[in-house]
């Protein structure tokens, strides 16, 4: 059984930098990952929606992997996000994932072709039977169409190889409810970060968050003080990250991050790669307004 203590703690789900024209740019990537472990973050979940994992091809997928193992020299617990349609493609990934020593596999559900919840247990047992790596289950409806049910839960917790769900929810209830049925040892990662806070408060181990690229302290200070029992400093730290958060919705949120990201200092371009939306010269212009005032993001920014 795999100690799940070992995997508590807030993770960045990292964008992949890229120059203009869409190629990936690892020296930029290297300097977010260093960036981030300086601000205290437990590690790092590569390869997922924020990181445009299903628009890389597979061999760009390794790559990115690769190169934020390399950045991160051990001094950070990785998740590599292997999942895709085809569970192939993701046995495919997870054996390239576990030669390069990552900590555990996360996969989205299969999505687009209908399937049933059996079907998608077949999926994740046959891509744990393939690969030894811990696996988390990503559980995002709201991109992906498909709603999991308690009982999906209930028995993946008690394969061992499973150790816990990546949620991406706002239903908090049914986040307190899988923690209800599958224990203690079944972790959850709260993954939207408006709702750290109230997450955390449900049961939620820690999280994963795509925001934490631009502005990570809040949410590192949220786990601290939660693990020490100090709730009430909880919906300062969240309503401070909330501002930014509540102007960044206004946008597309890949664009918007690698924006500020940029305007930090820390990536050298903030192309997000097609079909995603390309920040037009007036809305580039709003969000450098904004970062400017604020104070949170502003302190976030690269520091030699």
């Amino acid at each position: 059984m795999t100690n799940s203590e070992h995997y508590r703690g807030v993770y960045t789900a990292l964008v992949t930098p890229m120059h203009e024209g869409g190629a990936i740019d690892h020296e930029s990537l290297e300097r977010l990952v260093r960036h981030l472990q300086a601000q205290g973050v437990k590690g790092f979940y590569v390869g997922g929606s924020t990181g445009e994992g299903f628009i890389l091809s597979t061999e760009e997928r390794r790559a990115v992997l690769e190169t934020v193992v390399r950045a991160a020299d051990g001094k950070s617990t990785l998740i590599a996000h292997i999942g895709a349609i085809s569970t192939e493609t993701s046995i495919e990934l997870a054996r390239h994932a576990h030669g390069l020593g990552v900590d555990a596999m996360s996969a989205v559900v299969p999505f687009y072709y209908k399937t049933t919840l059996d079907q998608i247990k077949r999926h994740y047992l046959a891509i744990m039977y393939a690969v030894p790596l811990p696996m988390i289950v990503y559980h995002y409806p709201g991109a992906t169409g498909v709603s999991l049910s308690l009982d999906f839960y209930e028995e993946m917790a008690r394969h061992p190889q499973c150790i816990g769900v990546k949620f991406t929810s706002l239903n908090l209830f049914e986040l307190q409810q899988i923690r209800a049925r599958c224990g203690r040892d079944f972790l959850i990662f709260n993954g939207h970060d408006e709702v750290y806070a109230a997450g955390a408060l449900s049961g939620a181990d820690g999280a994963v968050g795509s925001t934490y690229n631009m502005m990570a302290p809040p949410f590192v200070a949220m786990f601290r003080e939660a693990e020490r029992g100090h709730w009430g400093a909880l919906p300062s730290l969240q309503a401070e990250a909330n501002e930014a958060i509540a102007h960044m919705i206004r946008f597309d949120v890949i664009p918007y991050e690698k924006y500020v990201c940029y305007a930090q200092g820390i990536i050298r371009s903030p192309y997000a790669r097609q079909p995603l939306k390309q920040l037009t010269e007036a809305e580039a212009a709003e969000i450098r307004v904004f970062y400017e005032g604020n104070s949170l993001l502003k302190a976030s920014a690269w520091r030699e």
